[in-house]
């Protein structure tokens, strides 16, 4: 109940007239502003009055003002104020004063200046997709057909080449609808063309505080006309990998009446724009409760705590079906951090409980199991914990699930960063899959690293090596679709990253030569250095990698051919997951599958591919400890 002195506060603004109400609501209310988006460098800005002047300077340096926003009346218009700039609004040529809509995103076209302008309350968002850098194509005539073009295919040479007719098409700097005329894209991204024309900026000796500070245009790179990429700041989301600024993440909200987002579905909790806020600057939703987890504002994936803190690097898992993903993700994250802190004074922290939980449980289940029937993890068990279905590009689709560690260099506190695991299915790298269909192939091209587990057990080559052995895992039928799987890897890294199929990637790939106590016998005893007690160094990596390679180039050269065609830092790696043979369950509901003994329970060499790797960034995150690989 209010306190006497609130009352008649509370009576008299009820009594107010309607008018006078609205009015003294909108007192609390932020004021409209325009916001205005550079789609060269993906900046924003904004004008707190109206009218809003945009001015250019010519060539000799003088100004001259391009056009001017009114606010009149609760209306919006754009006024032309030049006859020799071209002033295009959506694509469409503007000679006379046009009106504007709140709320509403707009592609204005200044000569050769592309910028966004929204009239809006909230100038700091312009829309899912805006920081990317991205752009989409689609004709004229089928708007909704379209395809997105990453930053490094953003050349006006490049451009030209792939569309024929630039001026039937239409180009989109965000997932809405603003477009430009792409032949206007072009144009923003020929060196020549740019440099003549006037770049809208603000005029702070003359220019009144209502004129809209415009950034100026950076000078194109030197590599093929390309555009810089989006702003340092912004982050690829571990579920979908498309980028975003931390202003443009959304909220998950908290209260149990809030249950179902209108795109994930009912059995989520709602994704939400902040706007307000308690005093430990924690959003609130709707009912008052403070929301700390935050979503992708493109997938609305949940992003792991602590996600903006510090870098990411991404290494992707790829293999067959029955290569042994899952012992090997389990064994992996099970000693790397017991690897990091006993020799690089690192600390492997578990960077998302709640999201790795399935993932930590199978890993528990595994070291914890007293017989082969606990150890056993089903493909069934392990795949349903990989992928979530969320929403990309307008549909949605199943995308790898992340498992996030932070990775703390205990020597040098300040240097740090994520690890972020996923598995892909090699179901997902068969020929004849689209892109679209097959989310795993769109992730690996943004990986720090790619790890290529290689089971000997489904070579026939090796199979008629090793076919003396007693080894239930030589018993069974296996479709070999190793090396196809490795190929269509690299054609879609390729096509992700605008590569001709004779280019390589720099990104390091390792290939795992799986389950080695399989197949040991095939190289001459204490071919290899296998240290049970330190890591390996740097020389004795290449010296095993360069045995690895010539038993596999003997072997399966089309397995050596592939990954060295992909990478141009390509690694061979000996490895085994369990350090045993498995064993065949003999009766119960798991008759006749292969399950480890944990008694037995002897990894070789799992972390060595990882910490490889690590040791392969820029920069490197183990620098500085007391042993580096």
């Amino acid at each position: 109940m209010p306190s006497p002195e609130t009352v008649p506060t509370l009576l008299l603004v009820a009594n107010l007239p309607a008018f006078l109400l609205m009015g003294f609501l909108d007192f609390f209310r932020p004021k409209i502003r325009l916001a205005i988006g550079d789609c060269s460098t993906r900046t924003l800005s904004q004008a707190d009055s109206f009218p809003v002047n945009l001015s250019g300077r010519k060539s000799d340096g003088t100004k001259s003002p391009l056009c001017r926003i009114h606010h009149l009346d609760g209306d919006f218009s754009l006024e032309p104020l030049s006859t020799n700039v071209p002033l295009k609004l959506d694509g469409q040529t503007v000679a006379r004063e046009t009106p504007l809509k709140a709320n509403r995103n707009y592609g204005l076209a200044l000569d050769t200046h592309l910028i966004v302008i929204r009239i809006t309350r909230r100038p700091d968002r312009l829309g899912d997709g805006f920081s990317e850098g991205n752009w989409d194509i689609a004709p004229r005539e089928n708007p909704d057909d379209r395809e997105t073009l990453p930053p490094s295919q953003l050349s006006a040479q490049r451009l030209s080449h792939h569309v024929k007719h630039t001026e039937d098409y239409l180009a989109f700097p965000t997932y809405g609808d603003t477009c430009f005329l792409l032949s206007d894209l072009v144009a923003s991204l020929d060196p020549d063309t740019a440099s003549q024309s006037q770049k809208p900026e603000p005029s702070p000796a003359q220019a009144p505080p209502n004129k809209a500070p415009l950034p100026p245009r950076p000078a194109p790179s030197s590599s093929h006309g390309m555009q810089p990429r989006p702003n340092s700041e912004a982050h690829a989301c571990p579920y979908c990998w498309k980028p975003f600024a931390p202003g443009d993440a959304l909220n998950i909200a908290v209260h149990e009446s809030l249950t179902g987002d209108p795109i994930l579905g009912s059995h989520v909790k709602l994704r939400f724009a902040a706007e307000r806020f308690n005093s430990l600057g924690q959003a609130l939703d709707s009912e008052g409760t403070p929301c700390p987890d935050l979503a992708c504002p493109h997938c609305r994936g949940r992003l792991p705590p602590s996600f903006f803190a510090q870098p990411q690097h991404i290494l992707s898992l790829v293999g067959a079906p029955s290569s042994g993903k899952s012992y090997y993700l389990s064994v992996l994250l099970r000693q790397l951090p017991e690897d990091l802190i006993r020799h690089y004074s690192a600390n492997l922290q578990d960077g998302d409980p709640s999201g790795n939980a399935q993932l930590n449980e199978m890993k528990n289940r595994l070291f914890s199991a007293t017989n082969p029937e606990d150890a056993f993890i089903s493909k069934t068990d392990f795949e349903g914990v990989m992928y979530e279905r969320l929403y990309r590009d307008g549909k949605l689709v199943p995308l790898p699930r992340p498992f996030v560690y932070y990775l703390q260099n205990l020597e040098n506190p300040d240097q740090r960063a994520s690890l972020v695991f996923y598995d892909n299915a090699g179901e997902h790298f068969k020929p004849g899959i689209a892109l679209d269909d097959s989310p795993g192939a769109l992730h690996v091209a943004a990986s720090a690293g790619l790890l290529f587990l290689f089971d000997p057990s489904s070579s026939p080559p090796f199979r008629k090596l090793l076919r003396r052995k007693r080894d239930p895992q030589l018993r069974t039928d296996a479709t070999d679709e190793q090396d196809t799987i490795l190929s269509e890897l690299g054609v879609r890294v390729k096509k992700m990253r605008a590569l001709e199929s004779h280019e390589k990637v720099d990104t390091p790939l390792a290939i795992l030569v799986g389950k080695f106590d399989l197949w040991q016998s095939l190289l001459p005893p204490d071919t290899l250095h296998l240290p049970e007690d330190r890591p390996l160094t740097s020389e004795e990596i290449a010296q095993n990698s360069r045995h690895v390679r010539s038993l596999l180039a003997q072997l399966c050269p089309t397995i050596v051919a592939n990954a060295e065609s992909i990478s141009s830092k390509v690694t061979y790696f000996p490895l085994s997951s369990l350090g045993h043979s498995p064993k065949e369950i003999a009766e119960g509901p798991l008759a006749g599958r292969l399950a480890p003994n944990p008694k037995r329970l002897n990894p070789v060499l799992p972390t060595t591919p990882v910490l490889w790797i690590l040791s392969q960034q820029t920069p490197n995150p183990l620098e500085g400890t007391s042993h580096q690989a």
